[in-house]
């Protein structure tokens, strides 16, 4: 698709493994709206291969109960929507109060609530479209009212979630699939595979008690798909990305991407194209990543230290690509292009 319009799809990572005596299983499927990888090392190929179908089987349960199929949690709740309680099962309660825990955390950066701006600015069915426009400013100002955390009521004691106004909609985009990634590593785990590596949508878990070679991670520059800003060794943690250049548009000679800021209405706009976030969870990790693109350099830089969280924040001021990293991020870099 060749218009005014450039939409570029693109993965955040890309990935490089080290050799193994061990046999090596690879699958992929197309799950949570992007690509999912799985690849394991173990003795036995067909063990191997029984384990990796298991762990795929799981992650389609979790994309149709978060994603906006009609059996989907998500998608009776905003249905619901200022109208009824809906009763959701313990996973689906608990990730939607961990994501109003964030939303604390950060002020409001992330929220999960902005499913109307993302469904106004034309991100929902984004690979369907052929053009896009930019909202006129009522109409973003009468989204934003359906806007907010706060207009989440939970009920613990009878596991119920209630959206407060009508034509509220929550998106679960920015946190699961580190949720996916936590279900499908813990299984992984339980199988005791020792050496393997998940990559769904670039957001990434890496395990590797096998043997003493890490798994080399690249960080895609978010301007040239040709070119990387560095390349991580990593053993045992998850690593996120958010970035501009997922999924985004121009118009009028302007980049307009799908991270939102829940207090404007429009896509972030402070200069940050990318975070890379490194820390053990890949649940904090994948909303952490979204809520530092928005709060800007100085409040993100903040919020990782606070949550111990080793990063990669890279900004772009005119015209030129600038790259400021955590101290300890360092001891991981074994390839560096900026």
């Amino acid at each position: 698709m060749k218009k005014q319009i450039l939409i570029i799809f693109c993965f955040i990572f890309s990935l490089f493994s080290c050799r193994s005596s061990k046999k090596e299983i690879v699958q992929t499927k197309f799950l949570m709206d992007t690509i999912c990888e799985i690849k394991i090392y173990c003795d036995d190929e067909n063990y191997g291969q029984e384990v990796v179908d298991k762990v795929f089987k799981k992650i389609e349960e979790v994309d149709k109960q978060f994603g906006y199929t009609s059996e989907s949690e998500i998608t009776k709740i905003n249905l619901a929507a200022g109208k009824n309680k809906v009763k959701v099962s313990s996973s689906t309660f608990e990730l939607i109060s961990k994501s109003i825990g964030v939303s604390e955390l950060t002020n409001g950066a992330f929220d999960i609530t902005t499913g109307v701006l993302s469904e106004l600015w034309g991100f929902e069915n984004f690979s369907k479209k052929t053009s896009f426009v930019v909202p006129k400013e009522e109409e973003i100002k009468k989204s934003l009212s359906l806007v907010g955390y706060d207009k989440i009521l939970l009920d613990k004691n009878n596991q119920v979630v209630f959206l407060k106004k009508p034509m509220m909609k929550i998106n679960l985009g920015g946190i699961a699939k580190g949720y996916a990634l936590k279900v499908a590593k813990e299984m992984l785990e339980e199988y005791n595979i020792k050496k393997f590596l998940l990559n769904f949508g670039g957001d990434i878990y890496v395990r590797n008690i096998l043997d003493k070679k890490p798994w080399r991670v690249a960080v895609q520059h978010p301007r040239d798909r040709q070119k990387y800003i560095c390349v991580l060794d990593l053993f045992n943690t998850s690593i996120a990305t958010s970035g501009d250049y997922e999924r985004y548009f121009f118009y009028e000679g302007k980049r307009y991407h799908h991270i939102f800021d829940p207090h404007t209405g429009y896509p972030s706009n402070n200069g940050i194209i990318s975070v890379s976030v490194v820390i053990d969870d890949p649940v904090t990790a994948d909303a952490l990543t979204t809520a530092m693109f928005v709060l800007g350099e100085k409040e993100a830089i903040g919020l990782a230290e606070k949550l111990n969280a080793e990063y990669i924040i890279v900004k772009e001021e005119n015209n030129k690509i600038k790259v400021i990293t955590s101290q300890k991020i360092k001891k991981y870099i074994s390839e560096k292009y900026f």
